[in-house]
């Protein structure tokens, strides 16, 4: 299927899907949300989702840095952490995000991915992490989502192991190699590449998994300041914690490669989880916060990112970097 054709399906599939979301809004309730936002609280979570990328952008720069590549400064590595991400907004499996690859022209296409990959196990590590504590405490509450907890917690596992096998186990060549003839050959080269590439990094995982959790921490004052943003009033029901965890879960489902960005269903398991009897957020105000998360990350990515966009051009992505 051609690329064109899978992106107009996702499209479909997420415009579908946002549009029975919104069948349910009460219109004047969804109105009343937005005029009466606290505009302060609204600044605070934009500073969170900065916090956020400066940490990602960090990561990048901290781990380029080592493999030698001094010559970009982090502002350049900033500029060009926004430009994937907002072609990971609108990607699906917000797989975009690996236009880095032909952002950064004059760095190795193995480096590139080495580095992107490790970025990814250590997100997907807290996602891990971040699901399972969320189950184990909300239990109470959550006995109906279970099975699509655990389900999340599994996909991850699996997502972590097959990415780290791909990076760091030899067995995962040979194994690749059985198959390597036309295009699986130049996949088995570039696995052995990424590998030669992880292993200089091997002393640094440590210092990446404490960056990432940095960058967690400020996507969970985002999400947390969204909602107080838009409900004051129940500061006291809902702490810091919850939804530092929710991001985890939810994000999650970001990573399916059925809509663009993850659009739609992000934020059907937020209005999923907040409408728990034992939660009780309305639905309106769910999705409004849904959509505000939403909105505002793909409005500061956009504004940050599009214009090293112009970059890439379309014979780099069809033909690939060398």
């Amino acid at each position: 299927m051609k690329t064109a054709k899978r992106a107009l399906i996702s499209a479909g599939i997420t415009i579908s899907i946002l549009a029975i979301l919104f069948l349910k809004v009460d219109l004047d309730l969804l109105l009343e949300s937005l005029q009466t936002i606290n505009y302060w609280y609204l600044a605070l979570a934009f500073i969170g989702y900065l916090g956020l990328n400066f940490a990602l952008a960090f990561r990048l720069f901290w781990l380029l840095n080592k493999l030698g590549y001094h010559h970009y400064s982090y502002w350049n590595i900033l500029l060009f952490h926004f430009s994937s991400m907002i072609l990971g907004d609108v990607t699906p499996g917000k797989v975009g995000y690996f236009g880095l690859v032909l952002l950064l022209k004059d760095v190795k296409t193995e480096d590139t991915l080495s580095v992107l990959t490790i970025g990814q196990i250590m997100d997907f590590i807290m996602k891990i992490v971040g699901t399972a504590a969320f189950a184990v405490i909300l239990s109470g509450i959550l006995l109906d989502f279970q099975a699509v907890l655990l389900a999340g917690i599994t996909m991850m596992v699996a997502l972590t192991a097959i990415a780290s096998m791909l990076i760091w186990s030899e067995k995962s060549v040979k194994l690749l190699s059985f198959f390597a003839f036309g295009p699986l050959k130049k996949v088995t080269n570039i696995v052995k590449d990424v590998q030669a590439s992880t292993s200089i990094l091997k002393s640094e995982l440590a210092k990446a998994l404490l960056i990432s959790i940095a960058g967690w921490v400020f996507v969970g004052a985002q999400w947390y300041f969204i909602f107080l943003a838009l409900s004051p009033t129940t500061n006291t029901k809902f702490s810091f914690l919850f939804f530092f965890l929710l991001q985890a879960v939810v994000s999650t489902l970001a990573f399916i490669p059925v809509s663009l960005g993850g659009a739609g269903l992000q934020e059907s398991a937020i209005v999923a989880i907040l409408g728990i009897p034992g939660v009780g957020v309305g639905y309106t105000l769910a999705l409004t916060f849904g959509i505000l998360v939403r909105g505002m990350s793909i409005l500061v990515d956009a504004g940050l990112g599009t214009f090293n966009l112009r970059k890439i051009s379309l014979r780099g992505i069809l033909e690939g970097k060398k």
